[in-house]
C-alpha cells in the first residue's frame, strides 16, 4: 500500500513538474531575436564578404553554420568549454558539483561549470551572477534543449559568442583578427579564438599578445591532456607567436552593396546577399581606377560595369572612381545615373536598318552637310568624308550617315524598340522622339547601355543585369540574330592608332569590340563594348555634370576600357547565323556584283548579307529628296545618248548607275556622273537628265595661299549658281551666307557649297 502511494505521489509530482515546465515555457518563451539580428553581408561569387552592414545596435555578427566552421575550432571549443556537450541535457551536474567544490576550497569562483547550452541561455537572456541568476540560466538551458537540437544550439553559440566590443560570433572574429572566414582557421588560430570569449578584452590578441599567448598555450596543453591533438603537433604550435591584427570590415563594391541592401526587404529571413561579383578582379579594378583618376582633371569620376553577356551575371561594379573621395562625389552611383549617351546608340540605328533591309554593312552612305531648318548636325571631328560605307560610318562615329539612315526609318519606332529591350530612355520634358536619339539628346543609364550591347553577342536578346544570385535570367528582344551579328562584327574591326593599338594583343583584337561616345560639352565620355563574352561599360565625367576639358570617349574612356578588358579575356566569338553570308557588292548601286554591269561596278566591296539580299543605295540624306540613282537611256551607234523621242532605229537601251548628287564631287573626275554619262545626241533638244553640277568658281582645288604680315586673308565665295541659293561650310562648320571668307589662322581647310536643290561641291585649300 505504501509502495503504491509512493508511486502515485511520484507520478503526480512528475506530471506536476512537466505541466509546470510547459506553462513556464509558454509564459516565458525564449527570446531568439538576437539570433536574427546579425549583420547584412554582401558577398562575392565565392562567398567572400564584399561589404557588411552592422545591425541596428552597431554589432558585427556574421551568420555562420556549423558546416562552415573549421573542425579545429570545434575540437578546441568542446575541449575548453564543454567536453560532454552531446551527452548532457543542457546542464552538466558533474561540472556544477566540481565548480561548487572548487569555490568552497579556494574561497572564490574558479570555474563556472557552465555548459555551451548554458552560455547560450545567458547570452540570449542576460542575468546577474547570483544563485538565482544561475538557476534561471539552468532552466533556460533546459528550455533550449527542449526546443532545439544539439547542432542548432551549437550554431547559436557560434553566432552570438562575445569576442570583444561589437564583435560577436566566430565568423566575425575570424574576419576581424585574421581576415579570413572561420572555415579557413589554422589550429593555432582556432585555439586562440576558442579561449577569447572567456575574457575578450583581456585576451584581445592585437593589443595584448602576451596574455593571448598564455591563454592559447593553456588550451593547447589541454588538447594534449585530453588526447585531441598529438603532443608533437602541439609542441610545434606553441612555438608560433601571436600574429593577429585588427582588420577593418570589408568595403569592396560599396555602391553595389549599398544598392542591394537598400532594395532588400526589411522582413527578409535571409538578409545575407550573394552576388556574382568576382571579388579579386573587383578589388584590382578599384585600385586601377583610383590610380587612373589621377591622370584626369580634378573632381573627375568614373564608373565601370562588367556583365557576362550570355547570362547577365555582373562580375564587376564600380559606381564611382573612389567611394571615399568626397571631392569627386564618390558616394554618387554613376551606374544608375541618367546621362547623355553621346554616340553609343548608333550601332542600334544601323542594326535596326539592317534588319529592315534598308542597308547592309557596306552600303554607300552620305557624309555631307545637311540642313533642315535649325537642325544642322555635324561630325565631332569637323569636316566631311563624302561617300562612306556603313562599317566606316559606324567605326568613325560619323553623324551625318547615321542621321541619313535614321531618316529612312522612324525615331519613334527605334525608341520603342530600345525601351522594349529594357533601356528606359529619358527624353527632355515635352520632347518626342527625334533624330537627337543618336546624337546624345536623350538620357540613359550605364547599366541600360550594357543591357543593349549584350544583345549584340546574345543573338539579339538584351539581358537585364543580374546583381544577385537569386535573380532570374531576364532578356528582351532587341535585334534579330543576323543583324546583331553583323553589327558586332563591324565593332570588332576597330583599329586605333598609336598607343591604344599597342595595348591590344593580336588575340584580343579578334575578341574585342567597342563604341565610344561623347556627350555635349564633353560632360560624359563613354566606351561600351565587349571582350569575349563580357560586356564592359565605362563612363568618365563629373558626378555633378560639370563639363570637363577634352573629356572624350577615345581620349579618357577608351584607355580605361582596355585596362578592364585585360581582366576578362576569353575565346568566345558569337557564331555567325546560317542566313548571313559573304557577297561582293558594287558601288554606287549597292547591289551584288552578279546583278551589276561591269561598267557600273565602279567600286567593289565585300559585304555580309542577310539571306543574300543586297539593298540598293539610299538616294539622299532624306527620303524623296534628290535624283534617281539608276538611269535608263538610249545609246546611239556613235556613242551618244538619246531618249525615246529622239532615238534612232539602231539605238539600244542602256542603263547607268549614278552616284547621289551630294557625293559626286568627292570622286575622281573619271568616276563623276557628268563624265561617265555619254553626251547628248545633237538630234535631241531636251534638257539633260542630269542637273548642271554645282561648282565653286572662286577657289580652285588644292590651292595654296600665303598669309603675310599677320593680316587676315580674304577669299571670295562664288559658284556657278545664284549666291542666295548657296549655303557654305568651312571644316564642317556652317558659316553665314556672305560673299567673302575671312581667315586668320594658317592650316588646311575644307570648303563646301550646298545648293538648295541638294547639289554640292567642295574644295580643299591651304593657308601658309
Amino acid at each position: 500500500m505504501r509502495r503504491l502511494t509512493w508511486k502515485l505521489s511520484l507520478s503526480t509530482g512528475l506530471i506536476f513538474l512537466v505541466v509546470s515546465l510547459f506553462i513556464a515555457d509558454k509564459l516565458a518563451p525564449l527570446n531568439l531575436s538576437k539570433l536574427n539580428d546579425g549583420v547584412t553581408v554582401v558577398s562575392d561569387s565565392k562567398g567572400r564578404p564584399l561589404r557588411a552592414f552592422a545591425n541596428q545596435d552597431g554589432i558585427w555578427r556574421y551568420r555562420v553554420s556549423v558546416d562552415n566552421v573549421n573542425p579545429y575550432y570545434l575540437q578546441a571549443l568542446f575541449t575548453y568549454e564543454d567536453r560532454h556537450f552531446y551527452q548532457h541535457p543542457g546542464v552538466n551536474p558533474f561540472a556544477m558539483i566540481r565548480a561548487v567544490g572548487q569555490a568552497i576550497y579556494h574561497g572564490k569562483a574558479v570555474s563556472g561549470g557552465s555548459t555551451i547550452t548554458m552560455q547560450v541561455a545567458r547570452l540570449l537572456h542576460p542575468n546577474k551572477r547570483t544563485i538565482l541568476g544561475k538557476v534561471t540560466q539552468m532552466l533556460r538551458a533546459f528550455q533550449l534543449e527542449w526546443h532545439f537540437s544539439k547542432t542548432q544550439i551549437l550554431e547559436m553559440y557560434l553566432n552570438v559568442a562575445p569576442f570583444g566590443g561589437p564583435i560577436e560570433g566566430i565568423q566575425a572574429a575570424s574576419y576581424v583578427y585574421f581576415d579570413k572566414p572561420a572555415s579557413g582557421l589554422t589550429q593555432n588560430e582556432a585555439a586562440l579564438l576558442a579561449v577569447l570569449p572567456q575574457s575578450p578584452s583581456r585576451y584581445r590578441p592585437d593589443r595584448y599578445p602576451e596574455r593571448a599567448l598564455k591563454a592559447r598555450n593553456k588550451l593547447l596543453d589541454r588538447m594534449v591532456t585530453y588526447q585531441q591533438w598529438p603532443n608533437a603537433t602541439v609542441a610545434t604550435l606553441k612555438k608560433d607567436p601571436i600574429y593577429a591584427d585588427y582588420f577593418s570590415h570589408p568595403n569592396i563594391a560599396p555602391l553595389l552593396s549599398r544598392r542591394l541592401k537598400s532594395s532588400q526587404s526589411q522582413k527578409s529571413d535571409l538578409p545575407d546577399i550573394s552576388t556574382f561579383i568576382d571579388g579579386d578582379i573587383q578589388e584590382q579594378l578599384e585600385y586601377q581606377v583610383k590610380d587612373y583618376l589621377h591622370r584626369l582633371p580634378p573632381k573627375s569620376s568614373a564608373a565601370v560595369l562588367v556583365m557576362d553577356g550570355l547570362n547577365g551575371e555582373v562580375k564587376a561594379y564600380l559606381g564611382s572612381g573612389n567611394f571615399n573621395d568626397d571631392e569627386r562625389l564618390g558616394h554618387v552611383d554613376m551606374i544608375k545615373a541618367v546621362r547623355s549617351p553621346g554616340s553609343t546608340l548608333k550601332p542600334f540605328v544601323y542594326g535596326d536598318a539592317i534588319e529592315q533591309g534598308l542597308i547592309h554593312d557596306q552600303s554607300l552612305l552620305h557624309d555631307t552637310p545637311i540642313i533642315k531648318g535649325n537642325y544642322r548636325p555635324h561630325n565631332f571631328s569637323g569636316g566631311y568624308s563624302g561617300p562612306v560605307s556603313t562599317s566606316d560610318a559606324l567605326l568613325q562615329s560619323l553623324n551625318i550617315p547615321v542621321v541619313q539612315v535614321l531618316n529612312y526609318g522612324t525615331s519613334e519606332a527605334l525608341t520603342a524598340r530600345l525601351n522594349n529591350a529594357g533601356l528606359s530612355l529619358r527624353w527632355p520634358q515635352y520632347a518626342s522622339p527625334n533624330q537627337a536619339l543618336v546624337l546624345g539628346g536623350v538620357g540613359i543609364k550605364l547599366e541600360s547601355l550594357v543591357t543593349a550591347y549584350s544583345a549584340l553577342i546574345n543573338q539579339g536578346q538584351a539581358l537585364i543585369p543580374r546583381y544577385q544570385k537569386s535573380a532570374e535570367i531576364k532578356q528582351q528582344f532587341l535585334l534579330s540574330p543576323a543583324s546583331a551579328w553583323v553589327v558586332q562584327n563591324i565593332l570588332r574591326q576597330q583599329q586605333q592608332p598609336g598607343r591604344i593599338s599597342d595595348q591590344l594583343s593580336e588575340h584580343q583584337n579578334k575578341l574585342i569590340g567597342w563604341k565610344t561616345g561623347t556627350s555635349y560639352n564633353n560632360r560624359d565620355a563613354w566606351v561600351i563594348g565587349f571582350s569575349g563574352r563580357y560586356i564592359i561599360g565605362v563612363w568618365i565625367g563629373r558626378a555633378d555634370a560639370v563639363a570637363l576639358t577634352n573629356n572624350t570617349g577615345s581620349k579618357h574612356a577608351l584607355p580605361l576600357f582596355l585596362q578592364v578588358s585585360h581582366h576578362f579575356d576569353n575565346n568566345f566569338i558569337p557564331q555567325r547565323p546560317a542566313n548571313v553570308s559573304r557577297h561582293s557588292i558594287c558601288w554606287p548601286s549597292g547591289r551584288v556584283i552578279s546583278d551589276t554591269a561591269q561598267d557600273n561596278c565602279l567600286e567593289q566591296k565585300e559585304a555580309w548579307l542577310i539571306g543574300g539580299h543586297a539593298p540598293a543605295t539610299l538616294t539622299s540624306i532624306r527620303p524623296n529628296f534628290g535624283s534617281r540613282l539608276r538611269l535608263h537611256f538610249y545609246l546611239e551607234p556613235n556613242g551618244t545618248r538619246s531618249n525615246l523621242l529622239c532615238a534612232s532605229e539602231n539605238a539600244v537601251v542602256s542603263t547607268i548607275d549614278l552616284w547621289p548628287d551630294a557625293l559626286n564631287r568627292w570622286l575622281d573626275k573619271p568616276k563623276q556622273n557628268q563624265h561617265r554619262l555619254p553626251k547628248l545626241n545633237t538630234n535631241c533638244t531636251e534638257k539633260s537628265t542630269i542637273h548642271s553640277p554645282l561648282k565653286i568658281s572662286s577657289i580652285k582645288p588644292d590651292s595654296h595661299f600665303i598669309k603675310t604680315n599677320n593680316r587676315s586673308l580674304h577669299l571670295p565665295l562664288t559658284t556657278n549658281q545664284l549666291s542666295q541659293n548657296i549655303t557654305w561650310f568651312l571644316n564642317g562648320e556652317l558659316i553665314a551666307n556672305k560673299l567673302e571668307l575671312t581667315i586668320d589662322l594658317r592650316g588646311s581647310y575644307q570648303l563646301i557649297a550646298l545648293s538648295s536643290n541638294g547639289q554640292l561641291d567642295k574644295v580643299n585649300f591651304f593657308i601658309e
